[in-house]
C-alpha cells in the first residue's frame, strides 16, 4: 500500500515538473500567467512533500520488515498455529483472543481471571486457560510447561496483560509498585525467556507487546505505569536487533502496539479526568483489531494507534513539551489499582476446563 501510494505521489510531481510554465502552453484555470506560474510552484512544493514523506513511509516499512519488502504469510498456517495471549480473560486480550479464533488458530490464555461471560460456548471449547500470575517466574515456567504438553510449542506470543495505578510517586506502596512492574514489565522476559527458544528452533515466531502512548509522554499520578510502557519499548527494540544479531533470525515478527485511551477497566477511575482534558478513548475493539490485522499480515513493526506526533515530543523544545505535559497533569487523580488478586498458588499452571 505504501509502495503503491509512492509510486503515484512520484508520477504526480514528475508531471508536475513536466508540467506547461510557458505562456504558450495551454491555461487549465482562468487565471494569469504570473498566477499560474504561482500555483503551479506551489503544487510542485506540496506534491514534492508528499514525496519525501511517502518514501520515508516506505523506508519505515522495509526497515521494520527486518529489511525485506515481501512478508512470508505463506509460512504460516493459522489453523496449525497456536498463540499464549496474556490477560486474555477479559478487555482487550478477549477480543484478540476472539479474532485469533475467528481465523482457525488455537489460543492458550494465560490469566488470574477466569473466562469473561463475552466468550460462546464454542469459543471456550477451543481455549485452554491457565490461571497463572505472570509476575512470578516459577508459575510463568509452570504454565509453559502445560500449555507445550497440551498444545506444543507456540509459535505466536501476545504480550498484553496490564494493570495500572493512580497515585503520585510518594502514594506508591512497594508492593504496589512491584506488582505493577511485574505484571507490566517483568513478565515480558519470563514469557519470552519460555517461548522464545523453541521460535528460534523452528526460525519462525511472532512476539507481541501492548505498550501505551504514555511510553511517549508522562504525567501526574501515573509515573510508574509509563517507566513501564518505556521500558516495553527498550525491550522491543532490544528483542528485535538481538534476533537479528544474536541469534541471526530474523524470520521471527516482532511487534509493539501504543494504543492511546482505551475504554477498560484501566481508565474506569480516571474517565472523568480525561474527557476534561478532551482527550480521544478509543474502543477496545479497535485495538484488537489491529493486533490481529498485524499477526495475520506476518509483519513486524510498532503500531501507533495514538497521535502520531506523540513518538517526536521528545525532541520538541522544552518548553513545548512541558506545555504538552502541563494538560494532560490533572487527568490521573486519586489512588487506586486495578490489580487483580493472584489464583492460590497451588493452581499456577494448570489448565482449566473450559467446556
Amino acid at each position: 500500500m505504501h509502495l503503491a501510494r509512492c509510486l503515484v505521489v512520484a508520477a504526480a510531481y514528475l508531471a508536475l515538473l513536466a508540467g506547461p510554465a510557458s505562456s504558450g502552453s495551454p491555461k487549465l484555470l482562468p487565471l494569469s500567467e504570473d498566477q499560474s506560474t504561482l500555483v503551479l510552484r506551489i503544487l510542485r512544493w506540496v506534491t514534492g512533500l508528499l514525496l519525501v514523506r511517502e518514501i520515508n513511509c516506505v523506508l519505515n516499512q522495509w526497515a521494520e520488515n527486518r529489511w525485506v519488502f515481501r512478508s512470508d504469510e505463506s509460512a504460516w498456517d493459522w489453523k496449525n498455529e497456536v498463540a499464549v495471549v496474556t490477560g486474555g480473560s477479559a478487555g482487550i486480550g478477549a477480543i484478540v483472543v476472539k479474532k485469533l479464533l475467528s481465523h482457525g488458530i488455537r489460543v492458550a490464555v494465560l490469566d488470574v481471571q477466569p473466562l469473561a461471560d463475552a466468550f460462546q460456548q464454542d469459543e471456550r471449547n477451543r481455549i485452554s486457560l491457565y490461571r497463572c500470575n505472570i509476575a512470578s517466574p516459577e508459575e510463568v515456567h509452570m504454565a509453559a510447561e502445560a500449555v507445550r504438553s497440551d498444545h506444543g510449542s507456540p509459535s505466536i506470543l501476545i504480550n498484553n496483560a496490564g494493570i495500572g495505578n493512580a497515585g503520585t510517586i510518594l502514594e506508591m506502596t512497594p508492593t504496589r509498585l512491584q506488582t505493577l512492574f511485574g505484571v507490566n514489565l517483568l513478565s515480558h522476559w519470563y514469557t519470552i525467556q519460555e517461548f522464545l527458544p523453541d521460535m528460534i528452533a523452528k526460525r519462525k515466531g511472532h512476539v507481541m507487546s501492548t505498550s501505551s502512548m504514555s511510553a511517549w509522554v508522562a504525567f501526574a499520578g501515573a509515573a510508574e505505569y509509563a517507566a513501564t510502557k518505556t521500558g516495553l519499548t527498550a525491550l522491543h527494540e532490544s528483542l528485535t536487533q538481538e534476533l537479528k544479531h544474536r541469534y541471526k533470525c530474523p524470520q521471527i515478527k516482532t511487534s509493539i502496539v501504543y494504543p492511546t485511551w482505551t475504554r477498560t477497566r484501566l481508565i474506569t477511575s480516571i474517565e472523568k479526568g480525561i474527557q476534561h482534558a478532551k482527550q480521544p478513548i478509543m474502543d477496545p475493539e479497535e485495538v484488537a483489531e489491529a493486533m490481529v490485522k498485524q499477526i495475520i499480515a506476518a509483519k513486524s513493526g510498532q503500531i501507533l494507534l495514538g497521535p502520531s506526533i506523540a513518538t517526536a515530543i521528545r525532541a520538541f523544545p522544552i518548553w513545548l513539551q512541558e506545555t504538552i505535559r502541563d494538560g494532560m497533569g490533572q487527568v490521573v487523580t486519586g489512588n487506586a489499582t486495578t490489580a487483580v488478586p493472584p489464583p492460590p498458588r497451588a493452581g499456577a499452571g494448570g489448565s482449566e476446563d473450559t467446556s
